[in-house]
């Protein structure tokens, strides 16, 4: 069944000016019915005061990202994740990751709920099954460090792009994980299994980073329903389009080279409604379009309707 809904508002209006964005986001909850953003938090990079300011007055829900802490990072130090083979850099990322937790508290004690922190393994520098381990032992770590931090709040593992080291497309446009989806749901399976009296650590899927891995993305979608890890969530964008693939950039459904449209919309959230487990769905779409930009008000405006379409 869908439970509730989210919004990416970050990928659209990001580069705006904090009080302009913290705008938008009071427009999305007084007009368009969502309190519940995905947004990124960078470890001692705390979020922009008008925006907080506003997320305490619409009494928001996040879903705190880092994998654009990963990204961010990896791009300096390909070694760098949760998964790394590297025991110097795993510990670095979980210091990171609780870093983000502890900024996490403070906004949960000054009334914003984080609903979700979502997570994912790090860069491919070395074999599967090592970085399977080592991303198990992150987990396990994690979460017990995370509900300590925020009781309330649930640790969870996005899907994101595993394309091979030789592929074209350039790391952070794709090749951001170490495993691919199916590794994904083994090692969650594992770790769900460790302490049973904790919570299990659910997947959330973005719908444009299976479409740069070359994954039908509602094939993903009932993989992760058919499997034993439960799925959280469902992030709804597309990617953009090259010569050598799709590329990790949030294209939205006016763009009709994203590899998304209203229909997969409309069939994702068929599949989500048939499950009996409670699974949000949102949007997370940048303003490119080709090689135009679209404005912030076009594409905040379709993100709000098809969520409102489907939902």
């Amino acid at each position: 069944m869908i439970a509730g809904k989210v919004l990416g508002a970050y990928a659209s209006v990001g580069q705006l000016p904090p009080t302009e964005q913290a705008e938008w986001y009071r427009k999305a909850t007084g007009e368009w019915g969502i309190d519940t953003f995905e947004i990124p938090i960078l470890a001692g990079v705390p979020l922009a005061s008008e925006i907080v300011d506003v997320l305490i007055e619409v009494e928001a829900s996040l879903v705190v990202t880092l994998v654009a802490q990963w990204a961010t990072v990896g791009q300096k130090s390909p070694a760098y994740g949760l998964s790394s083979v590297e025991e110097s850099f795993r510990q670095t990322a979980i210091l990171d990751a609780y870093a983000v937790a502890q900024q996490c508290r403070s906004l949960s004690e000054r009334g914003i709920h984080i609903r979700h922190m979502v997570l994912h393994t790090g860069q491919r520098c070395g074999e599967t099954i090592p970085h399977a381990i080592a991303f198990y032992r992150s987990l396990v770590d994690l979460r017990q460090l995370v509900t300590d931090a925020l009781p309330d709040c649930r640790l969870a593992v996005e899907v994101t792009d595993s394309l091979p080291s030789n592929h074209p497309i350039p790391f952070p446009a794709a090749k951001k994980a170490a495993l691919t989806l199916t590794s994904l749901i083994q090692t969650l399976t594992t770790v769900n299994q460790k302490n049973v009296s904790s919570y299990p650590i659910p997947l959330i899927v973005n719908w444009g980073r299976l479409l740069v891995n070359g994954t039908p993305p509602l094939s993903g979608i009932e993989q992760i329903l058919a499997s034993n890890v439960h799925l959280a969530g469902v992030i709804l964008s597309g990617a953009g389009a090259s010569e050598n693939g799709f590329l990790d950039s949030h294209n939205s459904h006016l763009d009709p080279e994203s590899g998304f449209g209203t229909m997969d919309a409309r069939s994702c959230a068929s599949v989500l409604e048939s499950s009996d487990e409670p699974i949000f769905v949102g949007m997370k779409c940048s303003n490119a379009k080709g090689r135009e930009q679209l404005s912030v008000a076009e594409v905040m405006a379709a993100q709000a309707e098809l969520l409102d379409q489907i939902n």
